[in-house]
């Protein structure tokens, strides 16, 4: 009895592994089969359906367009965190303040995206922006703007502040602290930030359906898009890429962030 209990907590992990995880496996193997509908077990190898997503106009032009919008909204994703972390954690405001910022940083992760995504294009259409990659961006901005912020937060608490104190003994103004003690401490995780925030745009779907219009396509849209039609074999490689290009940003971040 006491052999069953302990082989529990194993029998679990590996059974939530194979759910997590068997879709995956089985789109990547069925990625490989060069039939239009593939089943298995596949009757041979082939990398058929991976040349026809990068041959694809529409797609590779949709996986720039991920890459550029990603770039941006982890860029300006991490700036905005940044400022936040520091307002939270560092800034001389009163405890309160910091946390109603900080509450008023996390609402995009309690509110459901679908309504964030209605939201902000509602308030695009108001302002005159209408749709394309201006309100695209800035909803990005807002969906990633919790996770840079936090993780940011985290590292900040981590810090000594007896470096920070020493460094302003010695005669540095706080912009010097915070450019030569601070920002180089920050660093791995600035990375890391910047990794997570472009995961989570490069595969946001629901905001970017809502903002885009007829006149920009991203990978998310692309993929649905094949997927009303049909397009089974090709959906197969073209998941297996976006999701080769989000575990990579990931899995570095998350090892940039693991404490020492």
């Amino acid at each position: 009895m006491t052999r069953g209990v302990a082989r529990l907590p194993a029998v679990v992990v590996t059974l939530t592994l194979v759910f997590l995880y068997g879709p995956v496996v089985v789109v990547g193997y069925l990625s490989l089969s060069p039939a239009g509908q593939p089943t298995i077990p596949i009757e041979a190898f082939s990398l058929r359906w991976y040349r026809a997503v990068l041959q694809d106009t529409r797609f590779v032009r949709a996986l720039l367009n991920s890459f550029g919008i990603g770039i941006v909204a982890a860029v300006g994703g991490t700036a905005l965190g940044l400022a936040a972390a520091h307002t939270i954690t560092r800034s001389r405001l009163p405890r309160i303040a910091r946390r109603a910022i900080a509450i008023v940083i996390a609402l995009p992760l309690f509110v459901p995206t679908v309504v964030v995504a209605f939201g902000i294009g509602r308030a695009s259409a108001v302002v005159g922006l209408g749709f394309g990659y201006v309100p695209i961006l800035l909803g990005h901005l807002f969906w990633v703007l919790p996770f840079t912020t936090f993780l940011l937060a985290a590292r900040y608490t981590e810090l000594d502040d007896r470096l920070a104190d020493a460094a302003t003994d010695l005669g540095a103004d706080r912009r010097t602290v915070f450019r030569t003690v601070t920002l180089p401490l920050l660093w791995p995780s600035l990375v890391a930030s910047l990794l997570f925030a472009f995961a989570l745009s490069f595969n946001e779907f629901l905001i970017t359906f809502f903002l885009a219009g007829s006149s920009v396509t991203t990978v998310p849209l692309e993929i649905f898009g094949k997927v009303r039609i049909g397009a089974t074999a090709f959906l197969n490689a073209a998941s297996v890429l976006v999701l080769a290009i989000s575990a990579a940003a990931a899995g570095v971040a998350s090892a940039l962030r693991r404490p020492a």
